[in-house]
């Protein structure tokens, strides 16, 4: 088998909990060379990811934020398209994506579908590769340089709302536009127009688990494996539940679940790295 391709993540600062060390680990005992992203000091990263620093990929400390949830995920989501335009051949994971096997797939442009629910589906970028002549990557590149944009795929109700903020002087930031702008709803919508769409993979390549059923994942085992199927490389494992995790079992994780098994297989005591106060993240 020649040698897989490296694999990307980014993390702002501050502390990984069992959930990040987890997905990162997993890429390396796949054999990824596996590369984290960061801008400041990141304590409890696994044995084998390399570390370095952000500012190689983009040179900032102003992090663009979400307005109503001050999430870094606008930041995020401009961060990895840059990392795929500077290191080709690489791909991206966030470091909620569990890797099932060797990501040997050959495909020049690599990402999915996180559904295939309204209409044609809705795309994600929690894994993705592109090529450099990609016009989807070109795209995107060019329509976050802006962060008052005007997307002409937004709903009817942003479109006026957009128009009247304009009109009295106070354009819609980014930050306050629905959730996934610079993300899912972007590259959804842009693989469109380019026709680029035509290469995602269906859900259970890299999204077999929904959203909705994000909390089988602290169930039995055969509650996850009944949406795994033999094309299943990696698993999106929706950072969100560390809330959960955070609340119902006070930062930890049912060892007999299956995230369970996967942490006991990867030798991660979820007490050292729990998710209690996993919304604290350092900027200084």
């Amino acid at each position: 088998m020649s040698k897989l391709p490296p694999v990307g993540a980014l993390w702002i600062g501050g502390s990984l909990t069992w959930l990040e060390q987890l997905c990162l680990k997993s890429f390396v005992a796949h054999g990824h060379e596996t590369t984290l992203f960061t801008y400041n000091e990141v304590k409890g990263v696994p044995d084998g990811v390399m570390i370095r620093d952000g500012r190689e990929i983009v040179d900032t400390g102003d992090f663009v934020k979400h307005a109503r949830t001050e999430s870094v995920a606008l930041f995020s989501d401009l961060f990895r398209f840059h990392m795929i335009q500077k290191i080709p051949g690489i791909i991206y994971a966030d470091t909620d994506v569990y890797c099932l096997r060797p990501m040997d797939m050959d495909e020049p442009n690599l990402f999915g579908y996180e559904s295939m629910e309204r209409d044609r589906g809705r795309l994600n970028g929690a894994v993705l590769r592109l090529a450099p002549e990609s016009p989807l990557l070109s795209e995107m590149l060019s329509f976050m340089e802006d962060e008052y944009p005007e997307p002409t795929w937004l709903s009817p109700a942003w479109k006026r709302q957009m128009a009247e903020r304009r009109a009295g002087g106070d354009p819609v930031h980014v930050s306050e536009m629905p959730w996934g702008i610079w993300g899912p709803l972007g590259i959804t919508n842009l693989a469109r127009s380019t026709g680029e769409a035509k290469h995602a993979k269906p859900p259970e390549f890299f999204y077999p688990v929904h959203f909705k059923e994000r909390i089988s994942l602290f169930k039995r085992p055969m509650k996850v494996e009944r949406f795994l199927t033999e094309n299943s490389y990696t698993i999106h494992m929706w950072a969100p539940i560390k809330r959960y995790a955070g609340k119902r079992y006070d930062g930890l994780c049912p060892p007999r679940s299956y995230i369970g098994h996967q942490l006991a297989l990867y030798g991660i005591d979820p007490a050292k790295a729990p998710t209690t106060h996993w919304r604290v993240v350092s900027y200084d």
